[in-house]
Parts: structure tokens; C-alpha cells; sequence
């Protein structure tokens, strides 16, 4: 499907599944201005989630528009096209434009990031878990039907005329993203961090960067891995729904673990010359309980270090590691009927720009993927 965004055609098609699968993926590239890019976003986010602007106190709304203005100016140009597809003013203050989403919920997931070496580039591999309840599998949504989370992920490309290019998958917020690289070799990965007990989401939109806009935060602005963590130590931070931290990682063979606890409390986990793995509990204050339960958090990233700590790891043996803790595998065994699955494998090239993904369609009577289907920026 191709439409028109005010410059030029944006393009919508479909890379894995069809109706009745775990999920139907659509590939979404916009071109043209930062408002352009936005309006895109909104109309696309109308059609697959009936998406529409979210009332906010107006002190709010002027607080939200003046921090991304001063601080995120790519997100405060793609609002305004945000408010132009809803056919709202942009400087309404009344009005949240940006709630580009269906209903979300937080996944549990495992990543791996190895250093670059003679024979190879510097990678992160990653598998994103969701439990099947939030899967849809009947058929397609109707126009202006809430699904739900995750049902009908994006990859998103965005090619702005000022600024840098980026691929991403979206999961189900098209105003964020859930991982993704940019033209400069910068990537980042979001993964749930277990502090649901202690932090209390705020559910609304505050001022600042929630879980979701991070990602697309860093790749907006940032070309370096230090880039991003001077960016990250001077933004504003809240919790819209899942507590998460980030694997960051750039072209040049540097990379970081961004966590952040209750009050704000701030932690950098730099890479080493080792791989560096992370999954879903704090590193920071990595106290593995003494019994844990087979497929745990602290029980996947032993394995991955078991896996990997041996001899020069590569992309194969990374594949290799996390096929072995995918979430049908390691919380349900392979012959039962999983409650959790891998929803998509996603494996980076920072030198390279580029993203290879793959979906999972159907675990009955096997488990079936799509095909792998690798996007470069340069």
C-alpha cells in the first residue's frame, strides 16, 4: 500500500505473516520531513490501531512540548505532523499526539552483544519473549480496533531529510520503538529489568522520555556509544508501563548497559573485552537468588555466559545460545504447548548498519518462522 504524506509516497508491506498467525509484521518506510515522517506515523497508527489523541492537563501538554523542543527536536517536528493527521492544532496543549499505540505489555528477553575481532564485526543478537496471551491470532484488525500488544509489529525505516536514518522494530508504538539501529552503526536494545515490584508506572504521558521513547531518542541524536551516555545522563526519565533497561552499542566496538532504579538512580555497565549478555533483572545489583527456577532471568544469562565464554564467539554460536533459551524452550520444554514464545530473533551489525530479523508464526503442529529478512543503511 503506498499513500502520500504530503511530499512523496510512503510505503507499507507485508514481510511475515498473514492473518491467523502470531503476528503479522508490516515493513513501514517514510521519507521527507521530520512533520512528515510524523504524519505518516500518526495515519499508519490510525489504520492498525484506531489511534487518536489522549486528553493531558494542559500544563502538562506545555511541559511535554517545550522539553522535546529543547531537547528532542526530531520528536517535536514529528508531533506537529502527528497533529496534522489527527486535524488538531499542534500548539494545543489540551492534546497528547503522539500516543501512536495498542495496548502495551512488557516482555521478557535476552540479548547478547559480542566485541568486534579479527574475523569479525561487533554484534548483538537478540530474542524478544512475550506471553501468548497478548498475541492475536484471529483475523486481521478492523480499522479503528485496539489490539492486543504486539500483535501487529512494525519495522519501521525513517529517512528524514535533516538528520539520521533509522530501522527499527516497533512492536506496537510507531511514536517509539522496542530496538533498532541508525545510518551511523548505533543500536539499542530494550529489555524488561524486573522492577515491576518497585517502580510504579505512571500509565500517562509525563514530560521527558518514557521506556519506549528512548530507544528512538538515542537514535535520533546520537552517532557513538558515548554520544549516548551523555545523552542519557542529561534527559529525563519516567516509567509509562514496564520498567526496562537498554544494551547500547556502536559502530566502533564500544557498548554499554543503561539501568535506571527507583529515584532515579542511575547505572552504566560498560562492555569489557568479554561478550557482554544481559536479560531481565538489574546487573547493577546482579544477586542471583539461591534456588531459581529453570528458564529464569539469572538461570538464561548463566547459560549465556557458559555458552560464550569459551574460544572467539561468533554470530553462529550466539544464534546458537539463544536458540537454547527461547521462551518455549526454556519455560515449557520442546514438546509441550508453550504459554510463552520467542516472537522474533533479531541480530545486529553495528559496522554495517544493518538489522536480520525473523517472526514466529505458529507453534502447532511445529513451530513455523518467517523468513529472515536483513535491511542495511549504508
Amino acid at each position: 500500500m503506498r499513500y502520500d504524506n504530503g511530499a512523496g509516497p510512503v510505503t507499507i508491506s507485508t514481510v511475515a505473516g498473514v492473518p491467523g498467525d502470531f503476528a503479522v509484521v508490516s515493513h513501514l518506510v517514510v521519507r521527507g520531513t521530520q512533520a512528515e515522517i510524523g504524519f505518516a506515523l500518526a495515519r499508519a497508527s490510525i489504520d492498525a490501531y484506531g489511534s487518536a489523541p489522549r486528553p493531558v492537563k494542559p500544563v502538562l501538554g506545555r511541559a511535554r512540548k517545550r522539553w522535546f523542543e529543547a531537547n528532542w527536536p526530531e520528536h517535536h517536528e514529528r508531533c506537529r505532523g502527528m497533529a496534522a493527521a489527527f486535524g488538531v492544532a499542534d500548539d494545543d496543549p489540551s492534546l497528547c499526539v503522539d500516543e501512536l499505540n495498542g495496548l502495551p505489555l512488557p516482555g521478557g528477553c535476552s540479548a547478547v552483544w559480542c566485541p568486534p575481532s579479527p574475523t569479525a564485526p561487533a554484534t548483538i543478537v537478540r530474542n524478544f519473549d512475550i506471553h501468548m496471551s497478548v498475541i492475536e491470532t484471529e483475523p486481521a484488525a478492523r480499522v479503528g480496533q485496539h489490539l492486543p500488544a504486539l500483535a501487529r509489529p512494525y519495522v519501521l525505516e525513517m529517512h528524514p531529510d535533516r538528520g539520521l536514518s533509522s530501522v527499527a522494530i516497533t512492536g506496537n508504538n510507531l511514536s517509539g520503538c522496542l530496538e533498532g539501529i541508525n545510518e551511523a552503526g548505533l543500536c539499542v536494545v530494550e529489555l524488561a529489568d524486573g522492577q515491576g515490584d518497585t517502580i510504579r508506572p505512571t500509565t500517562a504521558p509525563q514530560a521527558g522520555l518514557d521506556e519506549a521513547q528512548l530507544p528512538r531518542f538515542l537514535l535520533d541524536r546520537c552517532h557513538t556509544a558515548a554520544q549516548a551516555r551523555e545523552a542519557l545522563h542529561g534527559a529525563k526519565h519516567y516509567t509509562r508501563y514496564s520498567t526496562c533497561h537498554f544494551l547500547i552499542a556502536d559502530a566502533y566496538g564500544d557498548a554499554f548497559i543503561w539501568e535506571r532504579e527507583r529515584d532515579n538512580v542511575e547505572h552504566i555497565i560498560d562492555a569489557q573485552t568479554a561478550p557482554l549478555a544481559i536479560t531481565n533483572h538489574l546487573l547493577a545489583q546482579a544477586t542471583a537468588p539461591a534456588h531459581d527456577e529453570q528458564g529464569s532471568t539469572y538461570a538464561r544469562l548463566r547459560h549465556l555466559a557458559r555458552q560464550l565464554e569459551h574460544g572467539e564467539p561468533d554470530i553462529e554460536r550466539m544464534h546458537t545460545a539463544l536458540d537454547s533459551i527461547r521462551a518455549e524452550v526454556a519455560t515449557d520444554g520442546p514438546s509441550s504447548t508453550p504459554t510463552a514464545v520467542t516472537l522474533w530473533r533479531s541480530a545486529y551489525r553495528m559496522s554495517k548498519s544493518s538489522m536480520t530479523a525473523r517472526f514466529l508464526l505458529g507453534t502447532q503442529p511445529r513451530r513455523r518462522y518467517s523468513a529472515p529478512f536483513t535491511i542495511a543503511l549504508r
